[in-house]
This record gives C-alpha cells, sequence and structure tokens, in this order.
C-alpha cells in the first residue's frame, strides 16, 4: 500500500510536468508554424506533402479572416450610404437593424477564424518538425526550442509509462480508485443537475428577477407617483405606455444579455480546453 502511494505521488507530480511541457511543445509548434508560414513566402524549395497541405490550410484560414474583416468595413460603409439615402423613419431604422444583425455574424465568422488560426499553425508547426528540409528553414533559435521542447515531452512520457508499468498503468490503489470512480460519478451527476436546472435556466431567471424589480420599483398609478413626488417614499411613477414598454423590453434585453454571456463563458472554457486537449496530442 506505501509503495502505491508513492507511485502515485510520483505519477502526479510527472503528470503535472507534463501538463506544463506540452503547453510549451505546443507554443513551440505554434510559433514554428508562423515562422515557417512566412518563411514559404521566400525563395526556397518549395513545400510538398503534409507540409503543404497543413499550409495550404493556414493560408486559407488567414485569408478567409482577412475578407472577412474586410466585409465587416464594407458593411459599415454600406449602411451610412444607405442612411443616408433613405428618407423613411422606417427605412433607417430597418438599416441600422440590419447592420447591426449583419455584423454580428461577420464578427463572429472572422472570430472564429482568428481563433481556429492557433491550432492550424500548430498542425503545421507539427508537419514541420516532422520534415527534415522544412525544419532547416526555421531559424536556429526556434528549431533548437522546438526540439528540446519535444525531446522533453517524450523524455517524461517514458518515465511515467516505465513508472506505471508494473501497476496496470493506474496509480490508484484498488481501494482509492473505488473512491474516486463514485466520486467522479456524484460530479458528473451534480453537474449535469445543475446545468439542466440552473445553468440553462438562468435566461429566464434573469427575465423574472428584472420584471420583479420593475413592478417593486415603478407604479401607474397617480396616488403613489404623487406621494413619491413631494415625499420620496413608494415607487416611482410611469405614463402606462413607458410602463408597458419597459415591462416587456426589461425582462427580453436582461435574458438575452444574460444568454450571451453563458455562450461566451461557453465558447471560452471549450477553446480551453479544446486547446489542452490538442496540445495533449
Amino acid at each position: 500500500m506505501l509503495r502505491r502511494l508513492q507511485v502515485l505521488q510520483a505519477s502526479v507530480a510527472l503528470d503535472l510536468r507534463l501538463r506544463r511541457l506540452r503547453k510549451e511543445e505546443s507554443a513551440a509548434l505554434a510559433q514554428a508554424g508562423r515562422l515557417f508560414r512566412t518563411a514559404s513566402a521566400e525563395p526556397g524549395p518549395t513545400p510538398t506533402g503534409p507540409v503543404a497541405a497543413a499550409l495550404a490550410g493556414v493560408a486559407e484560414l488567414e485569408e478567409r479572416a482577412r475578407v472577412l474583416t474586410e466585409r465587416l468595413v464594407s458593411s459599415l460603409e454600406a449602411d451610412r450610404r444607405d442612411f443616408r439615402a433613405t428618407g423613411s423613419a422606417l427605412g433607417r431604422g430597418l438599416i441600422v437593424v440590419r447592420g447591426i444583425l449583419d455584423r454580428m455574424v461577420l464578427r463572429d465568422e472572422a472570430g472564429g477564424a482568428r481563433r481556429a488560426l492557433p491550432a492550424r499553425q500548430r498542425e503545421l508547426g507539427q508537419q514541420v518538425a516532422e520534415d527534415g528540409e522544412a525544419l532547416e528553414r526555421l531559424p536556429a533559435a526556434d528549431r533548437e526550442r522546438l526540439l528540446a521542447a519535444r525531446a522533453a515531452r517524450v523524455q517524461a512520457e517514458r518515465q511515467r509509462t516505465a513508472l506505471l508499468a508494473p501497476h496496470g498503468n493506474d496509480p490508484l490503489p484498488p481501494a482509492l480508485r473505488t473512491l474516486w470512480g463514485e466520486l467522479r460519478a456524484f460530479g458528473t451527476l451534480l453537474g449535469d443537475e445543475l446545468t439542466r436546472k440552473v445553468y440553462l435556466r438562468l435566461p429566464a431567471l434573469a427575465a423574472m428577477a428584472a420584471a420583479w424589480w420593475l413592478t417593486q420599483r415603478y407604479t401607474t398609478t397617480r396616488v403613489e407617483s404623487n406621494l413619491h413626488r413631494f415625499t420620496g417614499e413608494g415607487r416611482t411613477g410611469l405614463s402606462a405606455g413607458a410602463y408597458d414598454l419597459l415591462s416587456f423590453a426589461l425582462p427580453l434585453v436582461v435574458a438575452a444579455l444574460v444568454a450571451h454571456l453563458l455562450a461566451s463563458i461557453t465558447r471560452r472554457i471549450r477553446r480551453r480546453y479544446e486547446g489542452e486537449t490538442l496540445a495533449a496530442r
């Protein structure tokens, strides 16, 4: 039992070291991909095989991001021309809404292209690292950095394999393995319940909170409105039209903002862990 605990401790230390080394290798691969993309524009041997395919993928994504950025600028300019040329108030309002929606789509697509670019650069760096001729086109310092990062990661993986091989590649003692399995199952169940019953309902709960705040803060009755005006007590008075508009628009806007915030958080979490998964490969 004591020996297994010692193996577990060493395994945890190696796992932490491996995580750091994989991040360093991932950064070195991305840097190699960026440098090779720049070097490929200079006179020299034409890349072939997997290197050429990965290079084309990076170039395609860069071009897509550039085109989307240009379309974003052109969209705003076109909206300004249409807005000045339109004499109808309704038409101008529709132009504004159209432009906002159009640029939201363009920004999302351009952001997606920019976020996907580091993964393509890492893929290119991976192919460059496996091609001797392409590797020679990198600056000496960056080439040494890439090779050193890869060698350190491979050595740490071999040490971990040698450490865990006598124990079936599992450092946990049977009792701790059972306990860990139960804790993971409970955590998964708890996370699913929180997601279904709280996380997915947050926009609706925020809208309800906004509606409650509105009813506690404002009123359409004249008596209470006048009381608030002269004494500062009670709720603030609003016209029936303004109150109806607020009661419709405020919960809707709050729900949309919360939904957007949750979507942004979800994207960041996925991007973070997808990036770590790719680096681990």
